[in-house]
């Protein structure tokens, strides 16, 4: 469990603030076992009690990475296979089905989904958030539908923010290397009264061209420009709102390509007693992207939500909500290898859903039962239930399973024939005409289907010593995949080779995860973790998906860090991460380090390396309109002040 490598002082809200690490004896093992997440069951739950394979990256876990983006610190996380597409893009998922648009993760940020309903799947490089500004990153392997919907089917991350009072005062740092070029940034809190705290922040970064298979440069630098702002009221002891904005812009070599992500976020949440607490959230997001290999194209989504919790008598917790979302989007041809057909179009998303936490046996035993049901445009009325059951035969052990049924909506590329995307250079067909292979929508989808069943143990051997498994078998049904028979559309002097989007595939994956941490000392640390998936795919038609799926899938990963305080001013973080072959990308060894030498209590220098065994290492197989690179090794340094 990653929470095992923090050492972020709870205690004191000063240090919470400021994000200086201390040394590694801060928090024993008990006190890291009983970090708090929210993801699960949509209440505070403590993470050795969560019945779910589920993982926490504090703000510690991130910052001694080395990590400069949110993708980038997700690697250490037991099961996420990481792989990064080019210079900016990546392909992220958990138990497969990893590609640039992987459609299969929930990802949120402070409780707005990141996810794309025109493409499905996250932008990860508009995802330029100040890591110095995150509370943690809770991540889900495996559905976490029941409660948070369509999309959350082999997984949910969720990155949430720190509130502005817990990051009053001031923070700037400056840096840069051969790979990240620029790294700046700077944020200031303060109090507008007793009761209303602030934040402001700004920050900058620019990464280099990665290198082609050929040798050649990508192309693929890029810079982004990220800032905005969060006030948090703390309103009669029992009364919290918060109002957030942020806005992400980016410029891409790749011809002039550029992008911009603008959002706001408003909470209000008001605990009616000591059991029931009421929560109600909006929010407004605006994507836009101008991309020579895609299109130009906008996302504006509208969205709110309600959320009850309450105790039903002494034994059972009950948690229900209802949301409403309102997506509108807009495509523009920019590249013949576009053919927009319906320029805009929109799509409704209505929710409620409901769960129950049942406790017996002196809370020895858990129950926890909940379903969500879904109406959308395209497929109409989703049913996602899931069972979880949590046993606790000692304080040091949990045992839990999980059976699940979690679907996965088809994004506006693959249920609307409002736009094409050309797949491959053109071939002469009936009459001589040429004929252009072009992937289309198809207007009668059906949603895909997930049946998920998991085991999990965790125990606590000693109290130096933690452990995490995990297990998985999951079948999937109507998975929507390209056709390989082509429907032939003439037209005057060429033509149209159509490969529509179906449900035509099936596919059983299987396997598990497993970590452990060992605090050898008070000064040193070491977590290392193994996973293993399996994959079988079978096409009902001709569809040539199959194979390719099967082969991108990463057998086996495995990260083995060691986190050491030489003093309370100097510590050193290492880390080695094996991914298996996947299609025409051999398996690899890779490390990165960090070495960090605080000069003062309000100043901090830091050396951090990254891909440190080879001079430039494929991580991704080639993917549609998207440039695929290799990444370099990079070294960087970072000065930061906090005042």
């Amino acid at each position: 469990m990653l929470t095992c490598l923090s050492t972020l002082s709870l205690a004191s809200p000063r240090v919470v603030a400021e994000g200086i690490a201390h040394s590694l004896a801060d928090l024993s093992m008990e006190q890291l076992l009983n970090e708090s997440v929210n993801s699960v069951t949509k209440r505070k739950t403590r993470l050795f009690d969560s019945p779910a394979a589920v993982s926490v990256l504090t703000n510690d876990d991130i910052q001694r990475s080395g990590a400069t983006t949110i993708a980038d610190a997700l690697r250490l996380v037991p099961g996420m296979n990481v792989g990064a597409v080019n210079s900016g893009q990546y392909a992220i998922s958990a138990r497969g089905f990893n590609t640039v648009f992987a459609n299969k993760m929930l990802v949120l940020v402070d409780g707005r989904a990141a996810y794309s309903s025109l493409f499905a799947g996250v932008f990860w490089d508009l995802q330029q958030q100040m890591l110095e500004d995150l509370e943690k990153i809770e991540v889900i392997r495996g559905p976490g539908a029941a409660v948070w919907g369509a999309n959350a089917m082999n997984g949910v991350i969720n990155v949430v923010s720190r509130s502005a009072r817990e990051t009053q005062g001031s923070l700037i740092y400056l840096g840069g290397g051969n790979v990240h070029q620029t790294l700046a940034g700077g944020r200031y809190g303060g109090m507008i009264s007793e009761d209303v705290y602030y934040r402001i922040f700004a920050s900058t970064q620019s990464n280099d061209d990665y290198r082609l298979a050929n040798g050649r440069s990508a192309e693929d630098a890029w810079m982004s420009w990220h800032g905005g702002f969060r006030v948090d009221q703390y309103a009669d002891g029992d009364t919290q709102l918060t109002w957030q904005a942020d806005a992400t812009f980016l410029e891409m070599d790749q011809g002039g390509s550029n992008a911009y992500n603008i959002n706001s976020l408003a909470r209000w949440v008001k605990e009616l007693s000591g059991s029931s607490r009421l929560e109600v959230q909006a929010f407004y997001d605006r994507v836009y992207r101008d991309e020579m290999r895609r299109a130009l194209y906008n996302s504006d989504t509208f969205d709110i939500a309600i959320q009850h919790s309450f105790s039903l008598g002494q034994h059972h917790d009950i948690t229900w909500g209802a949301g409403y979302r309102f997506v509108t989007n807009s495509v523009e041809e920019t590249t013949p290898d576009v053919r927009v057909w319906e320029d805009s179009f929109d799509r409704n998303l209505y929710s409620l859903f409901i769960q129950d936490e049942w406790r017996m046996m002196r809370d020895r035993v858990r129950v926890t039962t909940g379903a969500r049901l879904e109406h959308n445009d395209y497929t109409g009325y989703e049913f996602q239930p899931s069972l979880r059951l949590l046993f606790k035969p000692t304080e040091k052990q949990t045992l839990w399973a999980a059976a699940s049924r979690a679907v996965r909506t088809p994004s506006a590329l693959e249920s609307m024939d409002v736009f094409g995307i050309k797949y491959a250079e053109p071939f002469i067909g009936p009459g001589g005409i040429p004929y252009t292979p072009t992937v289309v929508g198809n207007l009668e989808p059906h949603a895909e289907v997930l049946w998920a069943y998991e085991l999990g143990y965790r125990i606590q051997p000693h109290s130096r010593v933690s452990i995490d498994a995990a297990a998985f078998y999951n079948q999937y049904d109507e998975l929507i995949s390209v056709e390989a028979i082509s429907r032939l559309v003439p037209g005057a002097t060429s033509g149209r080779a159509e490969l529509p989007f179906d449900n035509v595939l099936s596919a059983e994956t299987y396997g598990g995860e497993v970590s452990m941490t060992f605090s050898a000392s008070d000064k040193w640390r070491l977590t290392g973790s193994y996973s293993l998936l399996l994959a079988n795919f079978h096409s009902v038609s001709n569809d040539w998906n199959s194979e390719v799926q099967e082969r991108s899938i990463p057998t086996q990963q495995a990260v083995l860090r060691s986190s050491y305080d030489f003093s309370s001013r100097l510590s050193l973080d290492f880390q080695v991460r094996y991914v298996d072959q996947i299609e025409s990308v051999p398996g690899y060894v890779t490390g990165d380090f960090r070495l960090l030498y605080r000069v003062t209590d309000s100043m901090d220098v830091t050396l951090s390396a990254q891909n440190l065994f080879s001079n430039y290492q494929m991580e991704q197989r080639d993917q549609p309109v998207t440039v695929t690179s290799s990444v370099p090794r990079g070294i960087y340094g970072k000065v930061t002040w906090r005042f």
